[in-house]
C-alpha cells in the first residue's frame, strides 16, 4: 500500500484463516455482512465475497451487485435462482415484473454497469422505489472502473450514482489502490480502506518465461503439456486474433484436430471466429472443457470454473504483436489463476501455472508528470476548439473535431466532466508498460505481488522471430530503426547477427553499413538509404583497395602466377582472370566480369585489372593473351 493511501484513507486489517469463507472469517470479526462505505481487499479468490451478498441467509438485504461483465452475471444468476440478471437482452418488463414480487423478501439484481444506469435506476423511479436507503450497492471486481475505462467508458459511469447509496462497497482480490485523481472521491464520500489479510502462506507456484520468440514457444509449451497427458490446457490471452493464430498453428501442426479446442470470447468475437473457419468459438462457459481452452479478457474475472480434473494454465503477454495484451502481474495474473475455484485432495486448484510473455523492444514509459502535461495538452486544445466553436456562424463544422480530440478519452460518458476512473486509467497503463523495461524488470513485478512463488525460466536468444515481425510490420524507415536497436544489442553474437542476416535479406546494406559505418553515422544521415549506401560504397571501395594490396594478397597473387612471370609464355586472358577471381573469392572481394553488369561490387576485373600487379606485354596479333614479365614486387614494399 502506497504511503499516499496509508495518511489519507482509514485502513482497516482483518484476517482469514485457512480454509475459511469471508462470510466466517467477517462474523468472526464482528462483521455479520459485508462491511459497509468501504473498498474491501478480500485478498484471495473464490473466498466467496459475492456469493455472501447475494445468499439472503447469510446477507437478508435488498442488494445490487454490478459486474463488469455480462459473462459474469449470467454465471452468478446460474446460482442464484431467486436473483435477477440485468444486461442488454433482459427487458424493462422483466426487471418490473421482479421488483413487483411480493413473494421474494429480499431482491438480489446482479447487473452490467449498462443495465444499472439504463434500467435498474430508471424501473426503480418508475415504481418509486428509493433505491439509495433500500439497496446495499456492491462494484465487484473494482479494478476494472481503471483498467477497462479506456475502451468502454460505461464501465465507471455508475459511479457517480454508486456514492448516493447510504451502504455500498467495492470489492476485489486485486483492487487497485486509489490514485490523486480517484481518492479524492473515496475521500468525500468517507470510504475506507479494508484488507482482508491471510493469516497463513497463499502463494502460488508460478513458471515465468520471458522470450523474443512469442508464438513458438507458446506452441512448443502447449505441445509439451499434452504430450505429458494434461487433460485441459487453459490458455487466457486478451486478443481473439492471437488466439486465432495460436489455434490454427496448433491445427496445422497437428498438436491438436478441430475436435480438441475451444475459445470462449465476447458473441462479435465468436462470430469472427466463426468466419475464419473456428467454429468450437462460444460466449458462453460450456463444460466439459476441450484439450485446449483459450478465454479473452471478459472472462479474467469473476468466472468460476469448477473441473473435475486438475488443468494447465497458460497466461500470455505479447506486446510487439498485440499492444493491449500486456498483463498486469498485480490484478489480471492473479484474476485468470483464480478462476479455478475446486481444491483437489492434494491441495491444488490446477496442475501448473505458467505466464509466458515477450518482452517490448524499447518500451518507453510515461511519467506521472508526462501524463499531466498530456492531459493540461489536451484540456487547452478542446477548450481552444470550443472556443472558435461558440464564436462560429455554424457551430457544427467544429463538432468533428471536437469528437477527434483525444480530450474525450478522459471526458465521463456524457461528455460533461472529466472522468476521474479514465484520467487514471492513463497513468495505470504507464506503470504496467513499466514491469515489460525488461525480463528482470517483469520477473520483480511478479514477485512483488506476493502471490507468487516465481520459477523464472528466461529464454536467452539474443534475436528472435518478435523482432523479426516487428520489422516486417513496420514502414521502411522505422524497420530500418528497428534493425539497427537490435543490431546494437547482438552486435558481439555472431549467430544472432547470421539469424538477422538470413531474414532481412533486403536490408543487407544496413547491416554492412551498421558494422562498417557504425550507429551514429548511420543516425546522423536520418536513415537515408541514398546517403548510408554512398557512404558505404565509398568505405567499401577503400577497404578493397586496402585488401587488394595486403601483403597477404600480393603474396598469393605472386604466388599463383610464380611458374608464369618471367617466361616467354602466352596466357589467354580469360585464364589469368578467372585465377585472379578465385583469389578474389577467397579473401571476399566481390567483384563485376565479362559485363555482367552486377551491382554493388567492389571492383571491375578485366586486363587492365592485371597490369596493376604486373608488367604484361600484349600479344601483336591479338588483345586475349598477355605475357606477364614481371611480378610489381614494389607492392610489397609499400605494404
Amino acid at each position: 500500500m502506497n504511503d499516499t493511501m496509508q495518511k489519507t484513507l482509514e485502513v482497516e486489517v482483518l484476517n482469514i484463516q485457512k480454509g475459511e469463507y469471508l462470510s466466517e472469517a467477517l462474523k468472526r470479526q464482528g462483521y455479520p455482512m459485508l462491511p459497509s462505505n468501504a473498498i474491501i481487499n478480500k485478498v484471495m479468490t473464490g473466498t466467496g465475497a459475492t456469493y455472501m451478498e447475494l445468499d439472503t441467509k447469510l446477507s437478508p438485504r435488498n442488494s445490487i451487485v454490478i459486474e463488469p461483465f455480462k459473462s459474469s452475471v449470467e454465471n452468478k444468476v446460474l446460482i442464484f435462482n431467486e436473483a435477477q440478471g440485468v444486461f442488454k437482452e433482459i427487458t424493462v418488463k422483466q426487471l418490473t415484473t421482479y421488483l413487483k414480487n411480493s413473494n421474494i423478501q429480499y431482491k438480489k439484481i446482479i447487473t452490467t454497469p449498462e443495465g444499472f444506469l439504463n434500467k435498474v435506476l430508471k424501473v426503480a423511479r418508475c415504481l418509486k422505489i428509493n433505491v439509495y436507503k433500500e439497496f446495499f450497492c456492491l462494484f465487484d471486481e473494482a479494478e476494472h472502473l481503471t483498467e477497462d475505462t479506456g475502451y468502454r467508458r460505461s464501465i465507471s459511469a455508475p459511479m457517480k450514482e454508486f456514492f448516493k447509496f447510504e451502504n455500498k462497497a467495492l470489492v476485489s482480490a486485486t483492487p487497485l489502490k486509489p490514485s490523486k485523481y480517484t481518492l479524492t472521491l473515496f475521500l468525500r464520500h468517507k470510504l475506507r480502506w479494508v484488507e482482508i489479510r491471510p493469516n497463513y502462506d497463499y502463494r502460488e507456484t508460478m513458471t515465468l518465461i520471458t522470450t523474443r520468440s512469442f508464438y513458438s514457444r507458446v506452441k512448443r509449451q502447449v505441445k509439451n503439456l499434452l504430450d505429458g497427458g494434461s487433460p485441459h490446457v487453459c490458455i487466457f490471452y486478451k486478443t481473439t486474433e492471437g488466439i486465432c493464430n495460436i489455434v490454427e498453428s496448433l491445427l496445422h501442426d497437428g498438436i491438436i484436430t478441430t475436435e480438441d479446442y475451444k475459445v470462449f470470447c465476447s458473441k462479435n468475437s465468436a462470430d469472427k471466429l466463426k468466419s475464419r473457419f473456428l467454429e468450437y468459438s462460444t460466449d458462453k462457459l460450456e463444460l466439459p472443457l476441450k484439450k485446449v481452452n483459450l478465454f479473452t479478457s471478459r472472462f479474467f474475472p469473476s468466472m468460476d470454473i469448477n473441473l473435475k480434473e486438475l488443468c494447465d494454465v497458460l497466461i500470455l503477454s505479447n506486446y510487439d504483436h498485440i499492444q493491449h495484451t500486456l498483463i498486469n502481474p498485480f490484478t489480471e495474473a492473479i484474476q485468470c489463476q483464480g478462476r479455478f475455484r475446486h481444491t483437489f485432495p492434494n491441495g491444488k486448484r490446477y496442475n501448473s501455472l505458467t505466464v509466458i510473455a515477450s518482452i517490448p523492444n524499447e518500451l518507453k514509459v510515461k511519467s506521472e508528470e508526462e501524463v499531466q502535461a498530456d492531459i493540461d495538452a489536451r484540456i487547452k486544445s478542446y477548450r481552444a476548439v470550443l472556443k472558435e466553436k461558440l464564436k462560429a456562424n455554424d457551430p457544427t463544422n467544429f463538432d468533428k473535431d471536437l469528437k477527434r480530440l483525444r480530450l474525450n478519452e478522459v471526458l465521463d460518458s456524457e461528455h460533461k466532466g472529466f472522468d476521474r476512473f479514465a484520467i487514471e486509467q492513463l497513468l495505470l497503463d504507464e506503470q504496467v508498460k513499466g514491469y515489460y523495461l525488461s525480463p528482470d524488470a517483469l520477473r520483480q513485478a511478479y514477485e512483488n505481488t506476493d502471490y507468487f512463488n516465481v520459477d523464472y525460466q528466461p529464454e536467452d536468444e539474443a534475436v528472435g522471430e518478435d523482432d523479426i515481425y516487428r520489422i516486417k510490420a513496420a514502414k521502411a524507415k522505422e524497420k530500418w530503426q528497428f534493425i539497427v536497436s537490435v543490431l546494437s544489442n547482438i552486435m558481439e553474437d555472431a549467430a544472432a547477427i547470421q539469424f538477422l542476416r538470413a531474414k532481412c535479406v533486403e536490408e543487407e546494406w544496413l547491416i554492412n553499413a551498421f558494422f562498417k559505418l557504425g550507429q551514429e553515422v548511420i543516425e546522423q544521415q536520418q536513415y537515408s538509404k541514398v546517403a548510408i549506401k554512398k557512404l558505404l560504397e565509398q568505405t567499401e571501395q577503400k577497404e578493397t583497395l586496402q585488401r587488394r594490396f595486403s601483403r597477404a594478397f600480393l603474396s598469393d597473387m605472386k604466388k599463383e602466377f610464380e611458374a608464369e612471370t618471367g617466361n616467354d609464355l602466352y596466357i589467354p586472358v580469360k585464364d589469368v582472370l578467372d585465377r585472379i577471381s578465385y583469389l578474389l573469392d577467397c579473401y571476399g572481394i566481390s567483384y563485376s566480369q565479362y559485363g555482367d553488369g552486377k551491382k554493388g561490387t567492389m571492383c571491375k576485373l578485366s586486363s587492365p585489372f592485371i597490369e596493376e600487379y604486373f608488367d604484361v606485354k600484349r600479344s601483336n596479333r591479338d588483345d586475349v593473351k598477355v605475357k606477364l614479365e614481371r611480378f610489381k614486387n614494389e607492392l610489397l614494399d609499400q605494404e
